[in-house]
Parts: C-alpha cells; structure tokens; sequence
C-alpha cells in the first residue's frame, strides 16, 4: 500500500484535509530522520503532532479545525465537563499524552530554543519518530476499518521506505534504482521483505544474471561479512546487512532530492 492508498483509507473515517496532512507529514519526517537530520526530525515531529492533535479533536468534538493549536485540541480531550465521540475513550487519553510529548520535546529542546548547550541528536529524534509511529499506527487501528492487513504493512514500509523504493508489478518487487550493486539489491530486497525469501525469488525479482546473485548471497552471508543468513530455505537480512542497506538508500534519497 502506497502513502495515497493510506491515506484513501484515514479519508474514510477523519476529514480528508487531515488524513491527506498526516500522512504527509509521517513521510516528511522519516525523510528526515532516515538522512539524519536531527534538527528537521523534531520540526517534522512538531508539525505531526499538530495534525494528529486537530484529527483527534475533531473526531472527539465533532468540530473540525484546521489551524487550532496542540494544547487547545488536546485540552478538550481532558475536559469532564463536556461530550466525547471519540470510539475509544482511553485511546484518546493515550494519544493525547504521546502527541503532547512529540510536542513539548520539539518545543523545549533545540529545535525552536536554541542553547549554547544543547543540539539536536539522534536520541531525541529517534524517541520523536518513534512516538509519531505509535500515534499514526493508533489512529490507523482505530478508523481504518478495511485492508487491515495492508494498512499495516504501510506503517512498517513507511518507517522504512521514505519513498517507493521498492514497488510491486504483478507479484514481482522491483527495485527502482539502477545505481544499486547486486549486493545492495539483495539487502533491499531482503529489507522490504517480512518473512525472509527464498533464493529463487531473490533472483526472479533481481534482474541479474543469476549465478551473481548466489555469488552475492555467499558473500554477504560469509564469516567476514554476515550480513544476511540463511534459515531453512529462506534469506534473512541481519542488522548489519540494516545498517549498510539503510545507509545506501539515504544515499540514494540524498541523490534525488
């Protein structure tokens, strides 16, 4: 499922000028953090959770408000004294003290204060995106009702993929990059999988010549390398093979921008 099937889908149950907002924002901000820029993660995370904040406010209010702020959205989630449509009461409990933290840790640390002892980092970051994965994938289990199981497969491929890296044609991925070596596509492909492949998919969906495939595959699974391993008749990227297949697709990200 692609980011505008995703975000067809939120259209159904929340005002489409928000679901169109939210995703677009989740997109911006793995950008940003797949090509570590730490200082725009928590701008991007800052924007995420005004959107998320006016999505749940409409929905808990019936009222839908495009410019209201975080606390003011948030406040009447808190509020007693008036009436809630929000399908899970805790549900909105929870997420407005998540997206609250997205917030407040954007606000107060760096991005928008500047201080002579502090600067963003990867840390911040890394808690920000992950908290707006939590948020996006809440509100996806709560109004996305159909395609369940692609809605979730969206969530893992946007916290992977901040653009259609990989694409299906048919029942075949594709990589949609000639720069990449054998090796690299290999990692991609094994990246993009959840359950592992097995070789001969490896090499229907590599449009190499075969015999480099393996050759790739014995190498990258190597004593000196261990970047993918072999478990029954299926490949497996391991968090080597992650962590060099993300960095060359941040490259590759870096290059079309």
């Amino acid at each position: 499922m692609l980011p505008e099937e995703l975000t067809t889908e939120l259209a159904k149950a929340i005002d489409p000028k928000l679901a169109v907002q939210l995703v677009e924002e989740a997109v911006s901000l793995e950008e940003a953090f797949l090509l570590k820029q730490w200082k725009y993660t928590e701008l991007d995370g800052g924007r995420f959770a005004e959107v998320a904040a006016r999505i749940v406010y409409a929905v808990d209010s019936g009222n839908v408000a495009l410019t209201k702020g975080v606390d003011d959205c948030l406040k009447y989630v808190d509020n007693t004294q008036v009436t809630h449509s929000f399908p899970e009461n805790q549900a909105a409990i929870h997420l407005a003290k998540v997206i609250r933290s997205i917030y407040k840790l954007r606000s107060q640390r760096g991005a928008v204060h500047v201080s002579p002892t502090y600067t963003a980092n990867e840390i911040d970051s890394r808690l920000i995106v992950e908290s707006a994965r939590w948020v996006l994938a809440e509100i996806i289990r709560i109004f996305v009702q159909s395609n369940r199981e692609l809605v979730a497969e969206a969530i893992r491929n946007l916290a992977r993929f901040p653009q259609p890296l990989i694409r299906k044609y048919g029942e075949v991925p594709l990589l949609q990059s000639v720069s990449f070596t054998t090796e690299e596509e290999v990692l991609a492909h094994l990246l993009y999988a959840e359950g592992g492949l097995p070789v001969g998919e490896l090499i229907s969906a590599i449009p190499k010549d075969q015999s480099g495939v393996r050759r790739a595959l014995k190498k990258l699974s190597s004593a000196q390398c261990r970047q993918v391993a072999l478990r029954g008749s299926r490949w497996f990227i391991t968090d080597l093979g992650i962590a060099r297949i993300e960095g060359r697709i941040a490259k590759e990200v870096a290059s079309g921008q």
